[in-house]
């Protein structure tokens, strides 16, 4: 296995304290044994649809979820699990039942919660297991490149040499998503775009979410908003959670976290636009990546925060308004200003239109104190066209993960990394 980054134990972000990025290359938060979901606030989702994933693209949904299923004991087995939500089904499905009501949709997902501080250990333990099978893992070492010869792969080139390989599995995840998409120009691999979510980090007191998160962990609703017929969702909610920055290079974005033993006063969630480009603009990274640059340059280089009170009225916020309320950021590293002039006008009226829905199920959730953080871009990587076992036009070669758009959590990426193994087992089989 090669790996850009370093070892699970060995990566931290020397600033992050400060919320403040110095442009480590690679990032410490993005690269490395666990990839970008060992710094997530580890959610575990139970689920073969959900977000950029979808399973069923290559099964039937009944083994799709025995993969889910099959995922969730090696997970298990190596002590990453913790109490099952919701803990209330019953109670669950009423409030799934009163969302409905006003036309919200809420899906209900098998969870687990791990925390942001519990990862690297977990993932240590695991490559640890794998290495004493015979594993070897180089680290800081990057693939640049893969071989190939009469349409089947060959190996790999890094940056510190090549490696010959009858069988590879092309697994970079988020942040080697643009490396795979040039990847598969270069090879002539064939991709499909899907898409980005555009929005905002949404911070509210602990007492307007906690009896929800009670019974549903990160509850998950779906708002078509009335004004466009566009669809917005929440997303990785976090009791007692803490915004975090997110650094693309280029510009800034916010994320949010929930440690298993430091809590603080605020829930934050993701509240997300969908964005689908078709014609004639089909670049859906591109997009979203200069919603991105447009944001940080508003925010001199910093997220911006604003109340969501004076994102109603036109107004930037002032820490002086801010400091008015009873809401105290978990990320000061900001910008006070206008979310309006950063955010295109049809994704800011969805915002709007959604969280003041979703405030008729989850009341508070829309009041002037709440506050904004922008923004959050979830983009969903380029995907490259596989078949039912993942491998690609090039013979042997096979993809898994969030790098080449085949998974979009934890879970899922770990399930799309049991597919390929599991043929190139049984073609090993077949020739012994």
């Amino acid at each position: 296995m090669v790996e850009k980054g370093r070892r699970s134990l060995s990566r931290s972000c020397p600033n992050h304290n400060l919320q403040k990025c110095l442009g480590c290359e690679p990032c410490n938060i993005m690269a490395g044994i666990g990839g970008a979901g060992l710094f997530s606030d580890g959610k575990l989702n139970f689920i073969p649809r959900l977000g950029k994933t979808d399973l069923t693209q290559f099964m039937s949904l009944g083994r799709a979820q025995d993969l889910i299923d099959e995922t969730e004991k090696i997970f298990t087995r190596f002590r990453m699990d913790g109490p099952v939500y919701p803990t209330n089904m019953g109670e669950a499905k009423q409030i799934r039942k009163e969302a409905k009501r006003y036309g919200i949709d809420l899906l209900l997902i098998k969870q687990k919660h791990l925390g942001s501080d519990n990862l690297p250990g977990y993932i240590a333990k695991m490559a640890g297991y794998i290495e004493k099978k015979g594993l070897t893992i180089k680290t800081s070492e990057t693939v640049v490149d893969i071989t190939q010869a009469d349409g089947r792969v060959t190996g790999v080139l890094t940056d510190k040499g090549s490696y010959t390989a009858s069988s590879v599995i092309l697994a970079p995840g988020r942040i080697g998503a643009n490396w795979v998409s040039t990847l598969a120009q270069r090879h002539g691999l064939n991709v499909s775009q899907r898409g980005i979510e555009v929005g905002v980090r949404v911070e509210v007191h602990n007492d307007i979410m906690e009896d929800l998160c009670k019974v549903i962990y990160d509850p998950t609703f779906f708002i078509q908003t009335p004004t466009y017929d566009d669809q917005t969702r929440t997303f990785c909610t976090n009791l007692g959670g803490f915004i975090s920055l997110e650094n693309y290079k280029d510009f800034v974005c916010v994320n949010g976290h929930a440690y298993s033993d430091k809590k603080s006063q605020n829930t934050n969630f993701a509240f997300l636009s969908k964005v689908v480009l078709t014609e004639p603009v089909t670049d859906n990274q591109a997009y979203g990546e200069s919603i991105g640059r447009l944001a940080t340059i508003i925010g001199g280089g910093k997220p911006i925060l604003q109340r969501f009170g004076d994102l109603k009225r036109g107004r930037r916020s002032t820490w002086n308004r801010i400091n008015k309320g009873f809401i105290e950021p978990t990320m000061t590293n900001v910008v006070c200003g206008d979310i309006a002039m950063a955010l295109p006008e049809r994704i800011l009226s969805n915002l709007i239109e959604g969280l003041e829905a979703l405030n008729q199920v989850v009341p508070g959730v829309s009041n002037d104190e709440t506050l904004l953080y922008a923004p959050e871009i979830k983009f969903f990587a380029t995907q490259i066209e596989t078949d039912k076992s993942l491998e690609t036009a090039i013979q042997g070669l096979f993809v898994a993960g969030d790098g080449p758009g085949v998974a979009g959590n934890i879970v899922s990426a770990a399930a799309t990394g049991l597919i390929p193994a599991k043929r190139i087992l049984a073609n090993k089989a077949d020739r012994d």
